[in-house]
């Protein structure tokens, strides 16, 4: 009670203390009360069997003890394992109530601080010992009493009887049999042996090992499996008795050798069949659609691995190459590298394969047949097997027949006419199948042509019939070459002159024969068109009209489109008759002479003109010259003196007459006057103008001469072929066709004159030169040149065509014209490449920017649709082509090992601006041929291991392994062991097998750094590479016992203003182990302490990690555990109690942080003014606080030092 007025003692006013010391009194009472309370409450509860005040941590605890203990061996129990005390008073005892029916175990109290541990221990009366085989588990109950309040209460303690090694493992079944083939390869399994142990845990465990060593095998000393480690020899060895030994582990490890049992292996050896490598399965022929070849091939290897494939037959052409499609000798491919000739192989081709293998001597494969069918190939086939031509006869040579074509895939494909007498008037152009005429048709000689056309030299065949169409080409014929007549003058009108005969041999109207004189001009004749009798059709007059009459007779038929004409001359000539008069051409004429004119002299000239011409004129003087002085010529007509004039003689009259023989002309007078001597003569006489009508009538009558000059000029222009055509002007000598023209479209029009007419004028068209292809055609009669075959500028860039037109006259006249066709490039051509595919084959060292290849495509276009860039399809970074060159060049390193062959597609394209570009591929297998270049490669490059201390000699601990990827010695592989650290270790030269041949000590050595070096056998110079094992030896053999603390619990105390890091108490465990087994490690696992206490790992101590506050926490618990550090770590637990102790380290407090009072003015001392409360949470300063105000407020109040009471002064 003082305790509580002590506490709630201050300064109050008296109200305030009176209702103070109200509330103090009734505090203190039901503090009071409540105290009393529950004291009687506790005991009435515990009278009454109530136990819930007390009770343990857990409702179960699981804990462990191992079989076979001694006595007074505790269980152990990694928590507080009982019951908190809650009140100090309390005195509480263990039992075991229930679960423990053997009676092995008893219970025990153990109180620390505020806790009272359960512990359970073995009891040393029982000689029987725990056995976890009979027995693994006990669940205790326990009741715990407190004898003070006698409280009760229950829990279960789980206990878990650990096992010892105390069994040996046994075999099951005891022995064992097996057959293996000797080829069967290392690391296999061959048997598996099994064994069993009835303990558990590390107690069950045990290894397999060998009781000898002399055999080809290794067992694996944890799964027993017995696997081949050299390869076997049926020759020398067929059988192997086995004895495996399955060994504790745990007994070996506590020095018990061979605690354990054995069990017996047999191992027959078969011996392996002779066996030869086998192409299989069937392979099956992949042919594209352009008839390139693919076949894959696997061939299954045989006593040793495959070396070579190769053709045995059916290949003769050297179609076909064999190149590998793997790294590994099993897979090939059969690929075409040129072009096959279907054709020549219709019905497919067969291939004999082959393989070897590489045994000495070799051991060859079965021959595999191959059938690779010719499904895409289609045989030749003409379009049509009979062709039927129609020709005219006028067809002149070189004119186009028709053209022939195959139905086919094939890409070259050529034509050849097949002898026989008719062949020889045609010819064939072999790449286009154009057959031309090589000459003239005559249908009255021969009206049908047949022959036979052959394709590839008979793959195909077809029938040509050339039918001539008849023309109208025969002209009548006259009987004579030329006709004669005469006739005379004055005929009677309509007599007949002469009858003319024709004849034609065509038939119908093209032979009917019509008759007619070719004049333009008026004629005398006429002639019967249908009887050819010519007649007078006018009075002849052989002095007005020609003497002479040249007809031109034609001979017509009626046939078209012109009616043939022949003509035959006739020649009509007049007889001339004496009917006409002589006709002076002067008359009346007046001479005068001089008397002295000389004898001789010519006095005057008369003439007279007979127009039948046919007599000479004879003149004579009729009268007037009797004294004979004058003469006259009878033929000139000149008259002369032929005497001396008489002077007596003035004057003469003369009468000259002209006379034919027949008749006699009219005198003509001629006066003749002499005059004086010495003057000159003068005539004068009268122009009769008989000599202008005489050339008039001599103009009319040689009018009808020249206009019959004429007519025999040009009165036979259509009969007589005269003129030859002329070819026009505007026709061009060159023209340029692009080699893509459309077929059978006109190109020009040949255009041509004749100034004959009827068939002289008739025209037709031929290409007699420069058209051997057959590739134009022109229109016979309309000149329309046309194109019937594709052009190929590439095979021909020009043609100097002679065109040559003929007419159809006699003689036939021609004209002709060079005409330059220049073809002009287009895009129609790809670049091409020799073949579809090449294979090419390098040494894999082949050094960068190293020309591998040319790929060569020709392309036959000119300017920039012929200029080829090459590139590749196929992405690498290995190779690149040089895209103008086309060579292919190495860029990066070549590896055959990983990549043995490289597809390549090389594009080559043109660079054509109009239209799409044109491209071609081809396919470059680039087979790489292996150099040693390759030094074996251990894959891991570091291998780490780890190996229990304990197993046994023997034990395969690793396969180091390399690969090398280089083929025959190159790729022949032996190991060796640079340090076998005192011969610890082994390494199998050939089969790179580690194995233990001396036993590990963890202690003396715990891992080991080998180094393995593995050596090919290539050439010119090995290659080695190294390896490194680390092997980690595992600790396993002495960690046998756990550590032990020196108490179960440890109890300490620390002060409360303990510094961070003050050691507050040292717990310590031991261990029997030695090395690592035996180092101990301490660790905090739980407790209230958790986070506010360390621990040091290697020394136990524990310090603070944090400032304490003992009015906050009085005390707290640790649960600390020690570790060794084993393989298997083994635990131990113990506790830690650690109470705080107190100091002075808190100052009082007021109760209020101001107080306010109040008293009455003018009145004396005061005693008691206010009550100031404190109070000290300290321990140590319980009753000992004192009250004292500041000394300036002193003036009227004071307080008492002990009551804290304040009065006036």
């Amino acid at each position: 009670m003082d305790y509580f007025q002590t506490w709630d003692h201050g300064l109050r006013s008296d109200n305030e203390v009176l209702k103070m010391e109200t509330s103090c009194k009734k505090f203190s009472f039901l503090v009071t009360f409540l105290l009393v309370a529950r004291c009687h409450g506790a005991m009435e509860k515990g009278k009454g069997k109530d136990m819930s005040l007390l009770s343990f941590t857990h409702h179960l605890y699981n804990a462990t003890i191992n079989e076979n203990s001694a006595p007074r061996m505790y269980v152990e129990m990694p928590v507080k394992m009982g019951i908190q005390l809650t009140d100090p008073l309390w005195d509480i005892t263990y039992n075991i109530v229930a679960g423990d029916d053997d009676d092995f175990f008893q219970a025990e109290a153990l109180s620390v601080g505020d806790f009272c541990f359960l512990r359970i221990k073995t009891r040393s009366s029982n000689s029987a010992l725990l056995n976890r085989e009979v027995r693994d588990s006990y669940t205790l109950t326990v009741e715990a009493t407190e004898s003070t309040f006698e409280l009760q209460a229950k829990t279960k303690v789980f206990v878990q009887v650990l096992d010892t090694n105390d069994l040996k493992p046994l075999f099951y079944p005891a022995s064992y049999n097996v057959n293996i083939m000797e080829d069967t390869p290392l690391k296999s399994s061959v048997v598996k042996v099994s064994a069993t142990d009835a303990d558990i845990g590390s107690n069950a465990e045990f290894f397999y090992s060998f009781t000898s060593r002399a055999h080809p095998f290794s067992v694996n000393p944890f799964t027993g499996v017995v696997t081949l480690v050299k390869k076997l020899n049926h020759t020398r060895m067929q059988r192997y008795d086995l004895t495996v030994l399955a060994e504790d582990r745990t007994k070996k490890m506590s020095g018990i050798q061979k605690f354990g049992n054995t069990a017996r292996v047999t191992v027959n050896i078969q011996e392996m069949p002779k066996k030869s490598p086998v192409i299989t399965p069937l392979p099956k022929p992949k042919v594209s659609a352009d008839g390139n070849v693919d076949i894959s091939i696997r061939v299954e290897a045989g006593v040793k691995p495959v070396e070579s494939l190769h053709i045995v037959t059916g290949d003769p052409h050297q179609y076909f190459e064999i190149i590998p499609s793997g790294v590994q000798n099993s897979d090939f491919q059969v690929i075409s590298t040129k072009r096959i000739v279907w054709s020549q192989s219709s019905f497919g081709l067969n291939l004999s394969l082959q393989a070897k293998d590489m045994s000495s001597p070799s051991f060859l494969s079965p021959i595999t047949k191959i059938h690779i069918p010719a499904n895409h190939y289609r045989p030749l086939n003409f379009l049509e097997d009979t062709y039927i031509v129609t020709l005219s006869e006028f067809s002149p040579p070189k004119t186009h027949v028709v053209k022939v074509s195959v139905i086919s895939f094939h890409q070259n494909v050529t034509f050849n006419i097949k002898n026989n007498p008719d062949s020889s008037n045609f010819k064939i152009n072999s790449r286009t199948g154009i057959i031309i005429t090589t000459g003239k048709f005559d249908y009255e000689r021969k009206n049908r042509y047949e022959f036979d056309v052959l394709a590839n030299q008979g793959e195909a065949e077809t029938h040509i019939v050339v039918k001539i169409a008849d023309e109208n080409d025969n002209s009548p014929q006259f009987r004579q070459t030329s006709y004669q007549a005469t006739v005379d003058e004055n005929t009677p009108v309509g007599s007949s002159v002469l009858k003319v005969v024709a004849s034609d041999i065509d038939q119908g109207k093209n032979g009917f024969v019509t008759y007619s004189i070719a004049s333009s001009g008026h004629l005398p004749f006429t002639i019967d068109s249908f009887t050819g009798i010519i007649s007078t059709s006018e009075t002849l007059d052989y002095e007005l009209m020609k003497r002479r009459y040249h007809l031109r007779v034609w001979a017509s038929d009626s046939g078209s489109p012109f009616s043939q004409v022949s003509e035959c001359p006739v020649t009509i000539t007049l007889n001339n008759l004496n009917d006409n008069i002589p006709l002076f051409e002067r008359v009346g004429c007046n001479i005068t002479i001089p008397l002295d004119l000389t004898v001789g002299n010519t006095i005057a000239e008369v003439s007279a003109i007979d127009l039948d011409e046919l007599q000479q004129l004879q003149y004579f003087i009729e009268s007037g010259n009797e004294p004979q002085i004058f003469d006259i010529d009878p033929v000139s007509g000149t008259i002369i003196l032929k005497k001396q004039i008489p002077p007596q003689e003035g004057s003469f009259t003369l009468r000259v007459v002209a006379t034919d023989g027949k008749h006699h002309s009219e005198a003509s007078v001629v006066r003749v006057t002499v005059t004086n001597k010495g003057d000159h003569a003068t005539v004068s006489c009268l122009e009769t103008g008989i000599f202008k009508q005489m050339t008039d009538k001599l103009i009319e009558s040689i009018k009808p001469i020249l206009i019959n000059q004429e007519e025999e000029s040009f009165s036979d222009i259509h009969i007589t072929n005269r003129h030859s055509p002329k070819i026009v002007m505007s026709v061009p000598s060159s023209i340029d066709v692009a080699e893509n023209y459309q077929l059978n479209s006109t190109i020009l029009q040949f255009k041509a004159t004749d100034i004959d007419s009827g068939f002289n004028s008739k025209l037709v068209y031929a290409i007699s030169t420069g058209n051997e292809d057959g590739c134009f055609a022109i229109n016979m009669f309309s000149g329309d040149l046309r194109l019937i075959c594709p052009l190929d500028r590439e095979t021909k860039e020009f043609y100097i065509l002679n065109i040559t037109v003929y007419d159809l006259g006699t003689p036939q006249t021609s004209a002709w014209k060079l005409l330059a066709v220049n073809i002009m490039d287009v895009n129609d051509n790809p670049p091409v490449f020799d073949q579809p595919r090449y294979v090419i084959r390098v040494p894999e060292n082949t050094e960068e920017d190293s020309v591998i290849f040319t790929a060569r495509a020709v392309d036959v276009d000119t300017d920039l649709n012929g200029n080829v860039l090459y590139s590749f399809l196929t992405p690498t970074d290995t190779f690149r082509v040089d895209e103008l060159t086309g060579e292919v060049i190495v860029t990066g390193p070549l590896d055959r090992e990983n990549s043995l062959r490289h597809d390549l597609w090389i594009k080559a394209s043109d660079q054509a601006r109009l239209g799409p570009q044109l491209f071609s591929t081809i396919n470059l297998v680039v087979i790489l041929e292996d150099i040693n270049d390759n030094p074996p490669t251990f894959v891991p490059k570091v291998y780490h291991i780890k190996v229990a201390e304990d197993v046994p000699l023997g034990t395969l601990l690793v396969w180091v392994e390399s690969v090398d990827l280089d083929l025959g010695s190159g790729g022949l592989v032996t190991y060796n062991l640079k340090n076998t650290e005192g011969g610890i270790f082994h390494l199998d030269s050939s089969t790179g097998a580690l194995t233990l041949e001396r036993e590990l000590d963890f202690e003396r050595r715990p891992s080991y750094n080998l180094t393995v070096r593995a050596v090919d056998h290539g050439l010119p110079r090995s290659l080695s590479s190294s390896c490194f094992v680390e092997i980690d030896v595992l600790d396993v053999n002495e960690n046998l016992h756990k550590p032990v603390f020196t108490e179960f619990v440890y109890e300490a105390a620390v002060m409360e203003d303990a510094a961070v890091a003050t050691s507050v108490v040292m717990v310590s465990a031991s261990d029997k182990d030695v090395g690592r087994d035996g180092v101990v490690r301490y660790h905090i696992s739980d407790g209230s302490g958790l986070g506010v206490f360390s621990i040091d790992e290697e020394t136990g101590v524990i310090r603070t990690v944090e400032n304490l506050d003992r009015e906050m926490v009085q005390h707290y618990w640790l649960s600390v555990y020690a570790t060794d550090l084993g393989t298997e770590p083994l635990i131990s637990w113990t506790h830690v109690f650690l109470e705080v102790l107190d100091i002075n380290d808190n100052a009082p407090e007021l109760s209020q942080p101001v107080y306010f009072a109040s008293i009455p003015e003018n009145m004396d001392k005061v005693t008691s003014v206010i009550q100031v409360l404190a109070t000290d949470v300290d321990m140590s300063s319980e009753g000992k606080l004192s009250y004292q105000m500041l000394e300036s407020h002193r003036t009227y109040f004071d307080v008492d030092p002990k009551t804290g009471t304040g009065n006036t002064v």
